[in-house]
């Protein structure tokens, strides 16, 4: 990847007994973690402030590059090549770090046609490469206008968006068992833990049903979080991120139980991603968007990335886009 040397900034590293805290100063909503294990970079945006980030494990080197093009939530890196895809507002782009934006976009697809007022939400790639992402409904006061949204994918050549669930209030979680047999999808509005039968030769789901309802945990009842993401570990166990929790807590889906529960000093917990040469680091976002003063007194690393080490397991890599010729289009 090309370095940025005008947006390059330094990270401060606090080690902790179990977790390091990475501060970025310019971030306020941290999210959509994902790992080129490739090239072991980290990718991740900074929502509210419409940025990219890109932090190289090898050399720390730290780069990020402000769009300005609306809500920006999904990065995803593209195999073969050195763009990225983004998700801005209800938008799918190709991304080109080399060029000043608004010239480093590509237009891919528009998602909820009709529906200026959604966003894309979370975005993930399949193992075969396609593209799934899921948008969420606009925002009135505090609240998520719910049924709006959908859960698509696109696939090359021609990207055309695909609807696989609908009606969606606010996707935010998606990931793959190990054999690729099972989607698991989070709808935070429903406060549950779905999965599907995956078909990945169509890149179909079907038999939708629920591993885990996150209402029925006393803890849920008693500070509201939301589940915010998910991923799976090497022994198809799913780590979910809890927005307003403060905890990440870990799924056994077979037996449709929590078996394990990580606390943060923070409390809006947003995404999370495998990272490291062995994949035994989980990457975890945090946000400080729309807190109160007194709140961020008491949470100063709210948007903050932590890394949590020595958790007995590891992950898988994150996928790729499958684009062909992507620097050329």
């Amino acid at each position: 990847m090309t370095t940025i040397h005008q947006n390059q900034k330094q990270q401060t590293i606090k080690l902790h007994s179990q977790f390091e805290t990475l501060e970025f100063t310019s971030v306020t909503d941290a999210k959509s973690a994902v790992w080129d294990h490739d090239a072991q970079i980290l990718y991740w945006v900074d929502a509210l402030n419409q940025t990219v980030h890109a932090l190289n494990y090898t050399s720390k080197q730290h780069w990020h590059k402000h769009i300005g093009m609306g809500e920006l939530n999904v990065v995803l890196p593209i195999a073969g090549s050195k763009r990225l895809l983004l998700g801005i507002q209800s938008f799918v782009y190709l991304f080109d770090w080399d060029e000043p934006c608004p010239f480093c976009l590509k237009y891919i697809a528009a998602l909820d046609k009709g529906s200026p007022g959604n966003i894309l939400n979370e975005g993930k790639a399949d193992s075969k490469g396609r593209f799934w992402g899921g948008t969420r409904g606009p925002i009135y006061g505090s609240s998520i206008l719910q049924d709006q949204g959908a859960l698509y994918s696109l696939e090359q050549p021609k990207f055309e968006p695909t609807v696989q669930l609908k009606p969606v209030s606010a996707t935010n979680g998606i990931t793959w068992s190990l054999n690729n047999s099972i989607l698991y999808f989070i709808d935070s509005e429903t406060k549950k833990i779905d999965a599907f039968d995956f078909d990945i030769a169509k890149g179909r789901i079907s038999k939708r049903r629920t591993i885990l309802n996150l209402a029925e945990y006393s803890f849920m009842r008693a500070s509201r979080p939301v589940a915010h993401a998910v991923t799976i570990d090497r022994n198809g166990y799913l780590w979910v991120a809890l927005m307003h929790g403060g905890a990440v807590i870990r799924v056994n889906p077979e037996t449709k139980t929590i078996v394990g529960k990580y606390k943060l000093p923070v409390s809006r917990i947003t995404s999370l991603s495998w990272a490291g040469p062995h994949l035994e680091e989980l990457v975890v976002t945090t946000s400080r968007r729309n807190m109160e003063k007194e709140e961020i007194e008491k949470e100063p690393l709210s948007g903050a990335l932590y890394i949590l080490h020595k958790l007995g397991t590891g992950g898988v890599p994150d996928q790729k886009l499958s684009f062909n010729d992507a620097d050329n289009f």
